[in-house]
This record gives structure tokens, C-alpha cells and sequence, in this order.
């Protein structure tokens, strides 16, 4: 369910846009699924204008595909790109990682380990969207103390465009229980520096989603 949140320095048409790609990112919204400007528009309570403004904005970037008749669609990903952005994200998620392990501080380290048990409770919720949101919630926040926001935004452009896939791993949330002792492992080598380490955390988690993923739809 898309919802708005009042923001008085954020226009309403970057408001929709950020409840679509979280809608995305979360895989709420399904490959092949169809959004028509009108419906977006009355679920959220606002009129067409801002909802189709931030709709093509996602189709430049690559996010949405624009379909006659006012609608858009939610790109199917053949397996071949869905394993390109997989190489890539480990490649920008592992140097965000590196960077961040090197300046991250204690105060840092709590406020991640604090998102940790977010994650754990979202985790035995059993509520697939609920976890994926405090998974993005957690590594969002480790990759914003990597202080490179050009990186950042990288990377939510990749997220962006991978996470409908992410739709196929609802079926198989017991099977997500093993991020959280990863996540536990990270904060250890954060917490001591060792950034090497830290990226094969990271590019491990990232595997096992891809192959959960790959198992599931490809």
C-alpha cells in the first residue's frame, strides 16, 4: 500500500516518486505489474499531475517502462541483466562498505546495531515487506557513513531497478533467517576495522539473494 507522509520542503511529485521506489525496491510492486497514473493517484489521495511527473521521472532512469493509454509497467528482467546488476552491486556496495568501515565510529556502530534488532524483529514478524524494508533501512544507513553520496545514490538506482525481482523471495521468507548472523558478523568487523572482511560479508548477503532469487524465478 502507497502512502504519503506531509513534508513542506519536499514537492509532492518527489514525494510519490520516493513511495514508488520504495514500493520497488521492496518488490511490492511485482515484474510485469501495470500502474496506471489515475488509480496511483486515488490510492494516495492527490492529483494526476505529480503521480505522472514522478512516474516518467522512473522511466528515464530506467526504473518503469511507459505503455499506451496513461500506463506504465514494472520491466521484467531477463536473467543475464538480473546477473550483470548483481556484479555491479557487489562492486559499489563492497567500496561503500570499505569506505564506511574506515571512518564509521562508535556512536555509528550503535545506531547500526540498533537497525540490526529492527531488522531481527522484522525477521520473526514473518512479514517479507517488513524485513526487506529494515534490510534497505540497515544498509542504507552503513552505506551513507561511506560519506560518498554520489556512491549512494548509485546504489539505490540499482536497488531500485532489482527490487521488483525481489517480489519472488515472498514465497521463501523462511529462508532470509541467515542475514541476520550475517549482519551480526558485520558489525564485529566493522567494529574492529577490518574492511576486507566487511565486503565479503556484503558480497556474500549479496549472493545468497541473487541465488534465492535465480532459484525461484529463472
Amino acid at each position: 500500500m502507497l502512502t504519503l507522509e506531509k513534508a513542506q520542503r519536499v514537492s509532492l511529485t518527489t514525494q510519490v516518486e520516493m513511495r514508488l521506489k520504495g514500493a520497488l525496491i521492496v518488490g511490492a510492486l511485482k515484474p510485469g505489474a501495470r500502474l496506471v497514473t489515475k488509480d496511483i493517484a486515488a490510492q494516495l489521495g492527490t492529483s494526476i499531475t505529480p503521480v505522472r511527473e514522478a512516474l516518467l521521472r522512473l522511466v528515464s532512469s530506467g526504473a518503469l517502462d511507459a505503455t499506451p493509454a496513461q500506463a506504465f509497467q514494472v520491466p521484467r528482467m531477463q536473467q543475464a541483466r538480473f546477473q550483470e546488476i548483481t556484479a555491479i552491486r557487489k562492486n559499489l556496495e563492497g567500496m561503500a562498505v570499505r569506505e564506511a568501515c574506515r571512518s564509521i565510529n562508535g556512536e555509528q556502530i550503535d545506531v547500526l546495531r540498533q537497525l540490526v534488532e529492527a531488522y531481527r524483529h522484522a525477521r520473526q514478524s514473518g512479514v517479507v515487506e517488513s524485513v526487506l524494508q529494515a534490510n534497505r533501512a540497515l544498509r542504507f544507513r552503513l552505506y551513507g557513513f561511506a560519506h560518498l553520496p554520489t556512491l549512494t545514490e548509485m546504489i539505490e538506482q540499482l536497488w531500485v531497478r532489482v527490487g521488483p525481482n525481489f517480489n519472488f523471495l515472498y514465497p521463501v521468507a523462511r529462508e532470509m533467517v541467515g542475514h541476520y548472523e550475517s549482519y551480526g558478523s558485520l558489525m564485529e568487523m566493522l567494529a574492529t576495522r577490518n574492511e576486507l572482511e566487511a565486503e565479503r560479508i556484503i558480497h556474500r548477503m549479496i549472493d545468497i539473494g541473487a541465488e534465492m532469487i535465480t532459484r525461484q524465478h529463472y
